[in-house]
């Protein structure tokens, strides 16, 4: 027999399961009967012939093999093949031993189905006479035991768990069985001083314990055995003669058969001896707390009744000899925001899940105010179950602490000015807020707002004034969102809004218009009108970045790009801005590099004097000859200069070429030609910069006349000590100063009569269309007639046409500048104009 199938041969019909032989009439009805009653039982039968090497299986034998109910003859060779080869010897020894001894056997062994199935069977058979007194013949009949022999397996595989369990338990287990233990765990044996756990087999709760508590000991186990119960703490003497105290609890168990008790015993000898050195370190806990301030509580579980020290009620307000001891309902003083965490933390203590009961939170005192208290505990007594019964604790007045670190925390959070979350709350805010966004799958929008104005409300109405305005801003852009939107200040004139829990963009322009129509109205700011507009950027995320920085930097992009459009509306963030803010950053970095490698020179524009047609003086001009970039705008390069910080670099190397300009070309001419130079504002925060400038003139052997500043109207509307003092050192040096795009910027002209200014130079906007343009031409007149007026002399800008040049000379212009005169050129191509007449 093996698992491909059993070879054999049906030797009769379904019906018919006598052996081939000559049994007699008798003989065959016993053996019929026989077979029918074996066959409602479920037993098969067998018959084996020693010299044919033959084996017939009855119906239900087949069956049992996986064989179809009939009778099958096969030889016994085939047969052996399906009997598990482990309990092959086995079964062939029992077979011999019962020809040989004419002995009945009987044994258990696995054998495989036709299906590949494994069984067990026992098998019981004997040595039989052929019936013609020449033969003999092995009959025998098969259980199949497979469900017996599994239910065993299992509960053997119970029991070793079971061991293994109790023997890698750190607590003594006991099988106590009547009055006596059956089974002790390795870990028993010194919890009671044996040596072995052995030495604590067949031994009674007499050799542990005392008349009394032997007593206990069996009641507790009873009920347990009975209904379960809780543990209990006995006092016992070990075998060494030493006194433990073990905590005990039990259950029932079926052992061998039988009922039985498991006892599992916990060594709680050091606790108890803890507690009782909890209870001394109380009282002198008491006695060092009070003299620190602190109040001291004691809770007693049992009865659940307070005592408070003195200290601890004047902390709340009352008297120390006031009666408020005893049953308190002490949470409905605690702050109600507090309190679940308060009593969670209290619970874990006296559950035992935590050693220390430590909680901060308000609580009320008998005024009704609230104060911040920090409360310690720890249980020190137990019951003799183990169960807590006292705590005691300590409370400290940590209100102050609490105040501090809450003016801390908004310092460094929150904007002074407005109280809006500042660049740091913001960015953990958004941060969270994002990742919060992704989880929904949801979008969130962040717009960056920009104050269109601000500066000159700020410079006009003062600083005050300007504070004013910003705390309105920030109140009218709270006003505009949800409460679960953030709204924050970066700084300056600059706000952020994250919009979340977003479904459509619609809502996104919805809040951007309002956004802008709030801010379009106007401010009162005391006795004043201040009026501002607002730029905003929007970046959404996750569309545009998936990060707090990225998703800021971004929504700046396109509050620029909304600036760029003409302010007062918002704009998107695009692919294409990002691209742009590469390049620009690229740039920056070139930059860096222009002057040592170069790659900067300067261009001079002539100024032509209306009255001579010669020339009077020249504008330098910076110019940036990329090598792989070509020509860059320094429209483009300049605000960069300014922005990363490299302004000062590039004007100082702009100052110095002009300077030896001016001493070339005022030596080709044999008279002075002072040379222009624009100075960004920017330029005017570095203190020591006019000292250097003045240095390097004296150094160099050249006047200081021979360099005129060109500044813009801006930097003198309100300008600070630094500016002043750096304007007045030029002037008194000799130094000329030029305003630069005259009538372009503010209306007052008050700093005219402030400053030593030599030069008006009227912006080429109003020169491009003074010939068709009645209005510019009258404003062109005007400055040429207030500044000599003033003492001040007038270049016009931007001159392209002859028209242009003989309407500015015939109003008295002094010098004219532009095209129709010359383009920028090379000092060299400037040197050879200097004898030219321009005018004609």
């Amino acid at each position: 027999m093996t698992g491909s199938g059993i070879h054999s041969r049906v030797h009769s019909s379904p019906g018919d399961e006598s052996p081939p032989g000559g049994e007699n009439a008798d003989d065959a009805e016993s053996a019929l009967t026989y077979r029918m009653a074996a066959e409602s039982a479920g037993i098969g039968t067998w018959t084996i012939d020693p010299v044919a090497r033959t084996i017939v299986l009855c119906r239900t034998m087949s069956a049992m093999l996986g064989l179809p109910p009939a009778v099958h003859l096969q030889p016994t060779g085939e047969w052996e093949q399906g009997i598990h080869p482990d309990d092959l010897a086995a079964v062939r020894k029992a077979l011999g031993g019962s020809i040989a001894s004419k002995q009945s056997f009987s044994l258990e062994h696995r054998m495989r189905r036709r299906d590949d199935r494994v069984i067990w069977l026992l098998t019981r058979g004997r040595v039989v006479d052929a019936g013609n007194g020449t033969r003999q013949r092995l009959v025998g009949a098969c259980v199949d035991v497979t469900d017996r022999k599994k239910a065993e397996e299992a509960a053997r595989s119970v029991e070793e768990r079971y061991h293994l369990l109790a023997e890698s338990s750190p607590d003594g287990i006991l099988v106590k069985e009547g009055s006596r233990i059956r089974y002790a765990n390795a870990a028993a044996a010194p919890i009671f001083g044996a040596a072995h756990a052995g030495d604590l087999i067949g031994r009674s709760a007499a050799d542990f314990f005392d008349a009394v508590t032997v007593e206990i000991f069996e009641r507790t186990v009873s009920t347990a055995v009975d209904c379960g119960g809780a543990p209990v703490t006995l006092a016992a003497r070990r075998l060494d003669g030493a006194m433990a105290f073990v905590e005990v609890s039990t259950n029932k168990v079926s052992w061998e058969g039988k009922a039985a008790a498991q006892v599992l015993i916990r060594d709680v000898t050091e606790r108890r001896q803890i507690q009782s050195e909890m209870s001394l370190m109380h009282e002198r806990l008491k006695f060092a707390v009070e003299g620190t301030g602190d109040g001291i509580w004691d809770w007693d579980l049992v009865t659940d009744t307070f005592t408070f020290s003195g200290k601890l009620k004047q902390i709340f307000g009352w008297e120390p000899d006031e009666p408020i001891d005893g049953k308190v309902d002490w949470s409905r003083f605690i702050h109600p925001e507090d309190l679940p965490r308060a009593t969670a933390l209290l619970g874990a203590c006296v559950k035992g899940e935590t050693p220390i009961y430590e909680c901060e939170y308000r609580q009320a005192t008998k005024q009704g105010q609230w104060r911040w208290v920090l409360s310690r505990g720890v249980i020190v007594a137990w019951s003799e179950r183990g169960k807590p019964v006292a705590i005691v604790g300590t409370t400290s007045d940590i209100t102050a602490r609490k105040e501090a670190e809450e003016q801390a925390w908004r310092h460094a959070n929150l904007d002074i000015l407005t109280g809006l979350p500042n660049r740091r709350l913001l960015r953990d805010r958004l941060e969270a807020a994002i990742h919060e966004t992704h989880r929904l799958h949801q979008t969130l929008a962040l717009l960056f707002v920009d104050l269109d104005g601000f500066k000159q409300v700020n410079d006009l109405l003062g600083h005050d004034a300007g504070d004013l305005l910003l705390c309105e801003v920030a109140r009218r852009l709270k006003e505009c969102v949800r409460e679960s939107d953030i709204v924050a200040r970066l700084g300056g004139d600059e706000f952020t809004i994250v919009l979340t829990g977003l479904d459509e963009a619609y809502h996104i322009e919805f809040v951007s218009e309002k956004i802008l129509l709030a801010l379009a109205l106007p401010f009162t700011l005391g006795n004043e009108k201040g009026y501002v507009t607002g730029s905003l950027g929007i970046a959404v995320s996750p569309f545009d970045a998936t990060s707090a920085d990225e998703l800021m930097r971004k929504a700046d992009q396109a509050m620029y790009a909304a600036k760029q459009a003409g302010k007062n509306q918002f704009s998107y963030f695009t692919r294409e801005m990002d691209e742009r803010a590469h390049a620009r950053l690229q740039l920056s970095y070139e930059l860096r590099h222009a002057v040592e490698r170069n790659q900067l020179s300067l261009c001079y524009q002539p100024i032509i004097d209306l009255r001579t047609g010669v020339m009077a003086e020249a504008e330098a001009l910076v110019r940036w000859k990329h090598p792989s970039l070509g020509n860059i705008a320094p429209s483009l390069f300049v605000p960069i200069a300014e922005e990363c910080g490299l302004i000062n670099a590039i004007g100082n190397w702009v100052f110095q070429q002009a300077v030896g300009c001016s001493r070339r070309c005022s030596q080709h001419a044999k008279k002075l030609i002072p040379i222009g130079i624009n100075k960004s504002p920017l330029q005017f925060i570095r203190q020591d910069e006019e000292s250097d400038w003045l240095q390097y003139l004296e150094r160099m052997g050249i006047s200081a006349n021979s360099i005129i500043v060109e500044i813009t109207e801006g930097l003198l509307l309100h300008p600070s000590s630094n500016v002043n003092k750096m304007l007045m050192q030029y002037a008194q040096s000799g130094m000329r100063l030029a305003i630069d795009d005259f009538g372009t910027g503010y209306s007052s002209m008050s700093y005219l009569h402030k400053f030593h200014i030599d030069y008006l130079k009227i912006d080429q906007s109003f020169v491009h269309d003074i010939e068709t343009n009645a209005s510019h031409r009258t404003i062109a007149e005007t400055i040429v007639i207030m500044a000599h007026r003033l003492g001040l002399e007038v270049i016009a800008e931007g001159i392209e046409t002859r028209c242009q040049m003989e309407i500015l000379a015939q109003a008295g212009c002094d010098f004219g500048q532009g095209y129709y005169f010359s383009k920028p050129v090379p000092e060299r191509e400037l040197l050879d104009m200097l004898p030219r007449q321009f005018i004609h």
